[in-house]
């Protein structure tokens, strides 16, 4: 298995440690870096504190990507993964734990000492957008608007939280993503769409409200959510209370509780109300089943209080939805 490892830090530093990897040049201070064992990355510096990579990810061969951490506490790490899964574990060095958990489509945003480690296999696509952020110029750009945000962000200990991708995020995503990667002001143009992007991230981060009290920075506690929620996926249809899941993952009921609105920013009951909603629409979608098929799938019993959660989650009903 190829191994690509890096420290957390602005683009020049990551862009030549993936080059060293793969015995690719950098000219000029030009990191666009194509190479037929792993697809294509474009990195950028748009600041001194900010820069992005763009990956188009597709190996030809099993690859382990560690991404180790830094004791630079200035920095902030916020991906965006919206297409493919791959083999997730978030540890730290002297865990010597195989455990791993899905990388699913959304949003992971950490402190930069929080580090991962992510397995792909032959095959595998998988795009993903990646800034990384100084904590000043994040103050310093955007603190009018989300003070109250960046407060807790900016003191908190060493921190991990995932968010869904909302239309508007996925939307701006995939128009990143399918724009000419040689069109002109190329730079200037990922430079708006970054600042875009932050945007309606922090907009959407402001509905966690007291959530964001909460901080997550034991590496595995976080790493056994991720594997708690893989178990959650597998079992939408049967009974999910907390006290079920604090009995599978061996926590208390009051830390499951804790850990999970400091990750997802919300009730275990709510998280898994929406994990069952998004499935519900996926299965929806296909055209395979009827509704009531899909709710007793999804665990319910009832059509009416599947519909009422279905609406709440995605703002209209599932008949709605198959017109």
């Amino acid at each position: 298995m190829k191994e690509v490892a890096y420290r957390i830090a602005h683009t020049p530093f990551i862009a030549q440690a993936v080059a060293n990897t793969f015995g690719i040049s950098i000219e000029n201070s030009i990191y666009d870096l194509q190479h037929e064992l792993i697809g294509s990355v474009e990195f950028y510096q748009l600041n001194t504190g900010l820069s992005i990579q763009i990956s188009k990810f597709q190996p030809k061969l099993p690859i382990r990507v560690s991404r180790t951490g830094t004791v630079d506490d200035r920095l902030l790490v916020l991906d965006f993964h919206i297409t493919g899964n791959a083999t997730l574990n978030v540890a730290n060095n002297s865990d010597s734990s195989q455990t791993n958990n899905g990388l699913i489509h959304g949003a992971y945003f950490a402190s930069s000492e929080v580090q991962s480690f992510a397995s792909f296999s032959p095959g595998f696509y998988n795009e993903q957008f990646h800034i990384i952020i100084d904590k000043k110029w994040l103050e310093d750009f955007f603190s009018s608007d989300i003070e109250e945000i960046l407060h807790k962000i900016i003191t908190a200990e060493p921190f991990f939280m995932y968010e869904h991708l909302n239309s508007e995020l996925m939307t701006l995503l995939v128009t990143i993503f399918n724009s000419n990667r040689n069109a002109s002001f190329r730079q200037s143009y990922l430079y708006g769409k970054t600042i875009e992007l932050l945007s309606l991230f922090f907009n959407q981060l402001k509905n966690r409200e007291e959530n964001l009290g909460y901080t997550a920075s034991n590496y595995t506690d976080i790493s056994n959510l991720f594997e708690l929620m893989q178990f959650v996926d597998h079992h939408l249809d049967s009974d999910l209370s907390v006290q079920r899941l604090a009995n599978e993952i061996g926590y208390s009921e009051s830390k499951l509780q804790k850990l999970c609105k400091a990750v997802y920013g919300k009730s275990v009951s709510k998280q898994i109300t929406e994990r069952r909603m998004n499935k519900a629409l996926e299965l929806l979608g296909s055209r395979k089943y009827t509704i009531a098929e899909v709710g007793y799938k999804m665990g319910y019993q009832n059509m009416s209080h599947f519909s009422n959660a279905f609406r709440k989650i995605h703002g209209f009903l599932p008949s709605q939805y198959l017109k």
